[in-house]
């Protein structure tokens, strides 16, 4: 049960963390020229690549952290 509650926390704290990377993506891709082109390097890499790597982060940061809900805590 420890792991189930570990991985949804990892999971709900990963979706959240798309909000700071949309921001931070929106900024990015404001610096670059706010190109239209969908194809571009700009556009591919802060519209979907850096608001995508946050969910990741925000899931790894947040199973790394999450040990209180292991199964093996001595707390």
């Amino acid at each position: 049960m420890g792991d189930i509650m570990r991985f949804l926390r990892a999971v709900i704290i990963g979706i959240l963390a798309i909000f700071p990377g949309t921001i931070v993506g929106f900024l990015g891709w404001i610096a670059v020229g706010q190109s239209m082109d969908n194809s571009s390097l700009g556009v591919t890499l802060f519209c979907n690549i850096v608001p995508l790597g946050f969910v990741i982060v925000g899931f790894i940061w947040s199973w790394i952290n999450g040990e209180e809900y292991a199964l093996n805590y001595q707390g």
